[in-house]
């Protein structure tokens, strides 16, 4: 073959290259506009932190932190014995259950732990800081997904799905509130017959259309025919059977998660 034709080969040789670069490089594109999910990094949110947008649905193996009140609690507005106490907190709580805290971070200054915490108190959402020595801990890998629209409740313990169940949540005038919460307590209502059936969940939710009531519930009930419908004051009602299921796999102080 001569020069020329040597020359005008590679010249050949390099426009087609050149070609299925651009084509490649053009699909990729159309593909990442359109949502490619293989060519788009999946994020993932921090377990320390959730918000209720997130829901912790994205850290579904998460294992969380639980404070449980040694004594009285001071709840600090910053991590500092010179802030501001925004809450003292007793060692059991109005039931004489314990009281709970989850731990949404854990901050070292200047040698003091602190855990900056999630509170059962109104307002929702409620949280503030307190110093580890004042506390004990264990911790949980169940969580609670309610979803208020299907009238679902869903048990999640390892990431793994335990069952989903048919419920009650609030009515049009009293909405069931969205958010993240944990389970605050258990109580055994008396009598078991009665309009809280044979448990009641107790969380870290409150109603804000009833200021004075107190917290929110995941509980049992007597008339099961109300089950699937929107109909109560904000609470979560189950069937009897399917309540205790739920507090088998739930801890007291488990992650709970509402959504419209």
């Amino acid at each position: 073959m001569s020069r020329g034709k040597r020359r005008i080969t590679a010249v050949l040789a390099t426009i087609v290259v050149l070609a299925i670069v651009a084509f490649a490089g053009y699909f990729v594109v159309r593909a990442r506009s359109g949502g490619g999910g293989s060519l788009q990094p999946m994020a993932t949110a921090s377990p320390a932190s959730p918000t209720p947008k997130t829901s912790a649905n994205e850290t579904p193996t998460a294992k969380w932190l639980v404070a449980k009140a040694s004594g009285t609690v001071a709840v600090y507005r910053q991590p500092s014995l010179s802030a501001d106490v925004r809450a003292t907190l007793s060692k059991f709580n109005s039931h004489r259950q314990p009281t709970l805290m989850l731990v949404r971070e854990t901050r070292l200054i200047d040698g003091v732990t602190w855990f900056n915490v999630w509170l059962a108190k109104r307002p929702n959402g409620s949280s503030g800081w307190v110093r580890a020595s004042s506390v004990g801990t264990y911790t949980t890998a169940a969580r609670i997904v309610i979803d208020v629209s299907e009238r679902q409740l869903s048990v999640y313990l390892n990431g793994k799905l335990m069952g989903r169940f048919p419920v009650a949540v609030g009515s049009s005038a009293y909405p069931t509130p969205p958010g993240f919460f944990f389970v605050n307590e258990k109580v055994r209502p008396s009598p078991a017959d009665g309009f809280y059936g044979v448990l009641a969940m107790g969380l870290s939710a409150f109603q804000p259309r009833l200021p004075t009531r107190g917290s929110l519930a995941i509980h049992g009930t007597n008339t099961s025919a109300g089950i699937g419908r929107a109909i109560s004051e904000g609470c979560i009602r189950m069937h009897n059977a399917d309540v205790l299921k739920v507090s088998a796999w739930v801890p007291s102080g488990s992650p709970v998660v509402i959504k419209r």
